[in-house]
């Protein structure tokens, strides 16, 4: 696929988006937003891509949106995609996993970017945060201030967006913002271990897990529930799989079981 502002690559099973803006801090403009749009259609459409890796050139992960667009009037989402959201993927659902492998700094956009993703790699010298307040925002428009109050404490995600300052990755880590922390040269490749180990499980199993954390995230555990109700609807549902049968099978025979996502 050819872009100007991203480049993409599969590797194996995985399909890798490199955010290249070098000289906008890879600021999100609307190119930038109509090419996401598209390379990740392209993934999400193809059966033979189990997970996504979004990465970056030079030190910031993604600076937010394009300032000089929008003083201009003219930074949108392609017309038929403007309920995708930020970066065409905060909107968006995926039933296959993304996952973030940051460097440097993700800051704003590019925060709720990584909050969007379902697991993130840093570098030791990431930095987090949503700067947005002291500019007379909020950190809305790609849903972090629903994201960042789901996934870590809520004292954390106070003092994450209340104070508007950024935090090191060590504390990103700690507050359950990202999974790892590697040398910067080690940060695509641990995020291609991760999503190599997605594969080995089953597609439909890893979409309906996917489905079920996200839709019974505030249902309660008491049963029975609307949230068991979820849960158990989707079971029945990699259950009876085609795949669920090739997984005890190729357990029993003691040999890699070979998926068909159905």
């Amino acid at each position: 696929m050819n872009f100007e502002t991203i480049k993409t690559e599969e590797v194996g099973s995985t399909f890798v988006i490199t955010l290249n803006r070098y000289e906008a801090r890879n600021a999100m403009s609307s190119q930038m937003m109509a090419e996401m749009c598209d390379a990740l259609d392209y993934w999400d459409t193809n059966d033979n891509l189990r997970a996504c890796v979004i990465t970056n050139v030079g030190r910031v992960f993604c600076a937010g949106a394009d300032l000089k667009e929008i003083s201009q009037g003219c930074w949108n989402l392609p017309e038929d995609k403007q309920d995708w959201g930020f970066a065409g993927m905060t909107k968006r659902w995926f039933d296959k996993p993304l996952i973030a492998a940051v460097h440097g700094k993700a800051l704003g956009g590019g925060l709720e970017m990584v909050l969007a993703c379902d697991l993130a790699v840093a570098s030791e010298d990431a930095l987090f945060g949503f700067p947005e307040p002291r500019v007379g925002l909020t950190a809305a428009g790609g849903g972090a201030l629903l994201r960042v109050a789901q996934q870590i404490p809520a004292k954390f995600a106070n003092e994450l967006v209340l104070l508007a300052e950024p935090i090191s990755a060590e504390k990103a880590l700690e507050w359950g913002i990202i999974n790892r922390i590697v040398a910067d040269e080690d940060v695509l490749s641990t995020a291609l271990e991760l999503a190599d180990k997605i594969a080995l499980g089953a597609p439909l199993a890893i979409k309906y897990s996917k489905k079920t954390m996200a839709e019974t995230m505030s249902e309660s555990t008491v049963y029975p529930s609307h949230g068991w109700e979820i849960l158990e609807e989707y079971e029945k549902i990699t259950k009876n799989s085609e795949d669920a049968h090739e997984g005890s099978t190729a357990f029993a025979e003691k040999r890699a079981p070979q998926w068909q996502g159905r």
